[in-house]
């Protein structure tokens, strides 16, 4: 590059450029910045390669790699960011998080994983668009057939998507199926048709194989994912992204399923008067069947 980013937006855009030409660490350190802007502003190199399990002059390097003379000269691109804490800003809920943290033990578990959770949650929904939750839902709802395919920790995400989205629509269905690869599945799918993947670190093999059969097929993809810099992010025609951190060695769904829930209640609003009426007799029938320990309709999905 002949010119550096001029601002964050731009630093991250550039990253996500050219990430798949860098070297692993590189790759990492700036997956680290496209992922957590806010501390890149505030927090010295040596510390966000800490966190980021990697040496401090792979951050040198990335900066370098976009047109800038060392690291500082990025840092400076994002000093304008609001800085968020770990307890988002809520005194109470400071106050909460920090008893359970000075009780150790369980109690400390407790609150970081509550601190995480929230954070990812909030910052889930900050980094969407309105308009392009708006697009991707009339990209379903305009769909001949919507694939959703979730495999390891995506393969609940995707099945309570399906789940909850076939009591309003006919049209969307999980991959795999039993006994099937996603490939499979997708043999004779084309132009009209919709994958929806989900993947998160470490990215999976057989989704990435499907999203590719998929573009080549001619067929609409939308990505679910942890990053920017994810080869989902870059393959898919559009991405939606989500914080999955944690303090411990699972990732975190919070986010992911709060967004998957917002798009349901996207396309129902979105969708022809009609699908009120199929999801009142969906829920009628299973009443009228007694498949409920209650007797009167409470409402919620069984």
């Amino acid at each position: 590059m002949n010119q550096p980013p001029s601002t964050a937006k731009a630093v991250i855009t550039a990253l996500t450029d050219v990430f798949a030409d860098l070297p692993p660490a590189l790759q990492v350190a700036a997956r680290y910045i496209i992922d957590h802007p806010r501390q890149v502003g505030v927090q010295s190199m040596r510390s966000l390669a800490s966190k980021a399990s990697v040496h401090p002059n792979a951050f040198v390097r990335v900066a370098r790699h976009i047109g800038f003379e060392g690291y500082d000269d990025l840092r400076e691109r994002f000093r304008d960011f609001v800085v968020a804490d770990d307890m988002g800003g809520f005194r109470d809920r400071a106050r909460w998080l920090q008893a359970l943290a000075t009780e150790g033990g369980s109690a400390a578990i407790v609150g970081a994983m509550a601190s995480a959770i929230g954070d990812n949650v909030e910052r889930g929904f900050r980094k969407q668009n309105v308009p392009t939750l708006e697009s991707i839902c009339d990209t379903i709802l305009d769909a001949r057939q919507v694939y959703v395919l979730g495999l390891g920790s995506a393969y609940g995400l995707a099945h309570q998507f399906c789940y909850v989205a076939s009591m309003a629509f006919g049209h969307i269905q999980a991959i795999p199926r039993h006994g099937s690869q996603p490939i499979d599945d997708l043999g004779f799918a084309g132009a009209g048709d919709v994958l929806m993947a989900m993947t998160f670190q470490p990215y999976r093999a057989e989704t990435m194989a499907a999203v590719r059969m998929a573009g080549r097929q001619g067929m609409e993809v939308i990505g679910l994912t942890d990053s920017a810099s994810s080869p989902l992010a870059r393959e898919a025609g559009t991405t939606l992204v989500c914080p999955t951190h944690t303090p411990q060695f699972f990732q975190s769904q919070a986010a992911a399923i709060g967004l998957l829930e917002t798009l349901i209640a996207l396309l129902v609003a979105r969708a022809d008067e009609d699908v009120q009426a199929r999801i009142e007799s969906f829920h009628g029938e299973r009443h009228a069947a007694g498949m409920y320990e209650e007797n009167e309709r409470l409402g919620g999905v069984g």
